[in-house]
């Protein structure tokens, strides 16, 4: 065992002496790892694949604009995790309590309760046939200006209808230009109108046949869902969601 160490010694003393006159460093580690049989590898080149692991886990896919999606499709995302849902539903229950205090629309919820419906009866924000909202569309709306103004927090999916009186093409139109409005007034009271997506749909899909006055003023309505978004969903899972 002394031996060895000697031959070890001997060989290390050669080392540092062969890197002092002009030798490279790695020579001198060669040699001491050919006798030692050490050949321990190179920190540089694990992190270096450390690195290319952390790129492939941090590769950003692009997300699909909500805009892309149908009314549906848009309803069912962001998807809540099974785990997480009784927190969201608790949460998104209470806040369609409060807006049910008003009176003034009719509150539903949809995906077993994680998703709030407001119906609100069109002849309340528009004169017949006209685009330009009344004055007591701000008091209806107002309570969906400070959802969005909680970014992160709700995705407001706005779908208005009308009645089918007139052509198709007149339809269509007065529903666009009304939800392109309704849009603009939201829009104005917030800076997240990113989490506001509108559809005009027309007489496309009545609640009710079309065939008496009161079942038309039905038809004609806008209906605003509130569906948790990803940062609500997040508190939920650190149970910070009130």
């Amino acid at each position: 065992m002394a031996k060895r160490k000697k031959i070890l010694l001997f060989a290390w003393l050669f080392a540092i002496f062969s890197c002092f006159y002009g030798q490279t460093d790695c020579y001198a580690q060669n040699f001491w790892e050919r006798l030692t049989g050490s050949n321990k590898p190179k920190t540089e080149n694990i992190k270096s694949n450390d690195n290319q692991k952390s790129n492939k886990k941090k590769q950003n896919i692009p997300e699909t604009d909500p805009l892309d999606y149908s009314l549906d499709e848009n309803l069912l995302v962001p998807a809540v995790p099974q785990k997480l849902h009784e927190a969201v539903t608790r949460h998104m229950n209470s806040t369609a309590k409060k807006l049910a205090q008003r009176k003034l629309e009719k509150i539903e919820t949809l995906r077993n309760g994680e998703v709030i419906v407001a119906t609100i009866g069109t002849d309340g924000l528009f004169a017949p046939n006209d685009t330009i909202p009344r004055k007591e569309a701000y008091e209806l709306l107002r309570p969906y200006y400070n959802l969005l103004n909680l970014p992160g927090y709700y995705k407001i999916v706005m779908a208005l209808h009308t009645d089918n009186t007139g052509s198709e093409q007149y339809t269509d139109y007065l529903s666009e230009a009304r939800i392109n409005e309704i849009y603009n007034l939201m829009a104005s009271h917030t800076d997240n109108e990113g989490q506001l997506i509108p559809y005009a749909l027309g007489a496309s899909d009545p609640l009710l046949p079309n065939d008496s006055q009161n079942n038309r003023a039905t038809n004609r309505r806008l209906e605003i869902f509130i569906v948790p978004d990803k940062l609500l969903i997040e508190m939920a899972r650190t149970h910070k969601l009130q």
